[in-house]
């Protein structure tokens, strides 16, 4: 995955629900050592797909898509906490009141 998303895994798996519907289900996990450790887990129910592969690829995708999603609000907090410290280093000290 591009854009700092190369530190996570997707992986996408399908549950049958019935009538040709399957649970999309997908895990976002650190690529740390074998079995990284788990971020998120998700689901989409009552969709229907042709096959489990198709549902697999379904889930796997909202699971990149939310992994896109929760990096960039990361980011995003991480930059306006650099730009607020920069702020508050920036400041000139205030001189003491007179009296």
């Amino acid at each position: 995955m591009e854009n700092g998303l190369d530190i996570l895994v997707v992986r996408g798996f399908a549950v049958p629900e019935g009538r040709g519907k399957w649970a999309c289900c997908y895990e976002i996990r650190l690529t740390t050592g074998r079995d990284g450790p788990l971020l998120y887990r998700g689901e989409l129910h009552g969709r229907r797909y042709a096959c489990e592969a198709a549902a697999i690829a379904a889930a796997t995708f909202a699971g990149e898509q939310e992994a896109r999603r929760r990096v960039a609000a990361v980011r995003d907090g991480l930059l306006a906490r650099h730009e607020y410290c920069v702020v508050v280093a920036g400041e000139q000290p205030r001189e003491p009141a007179a009296g």
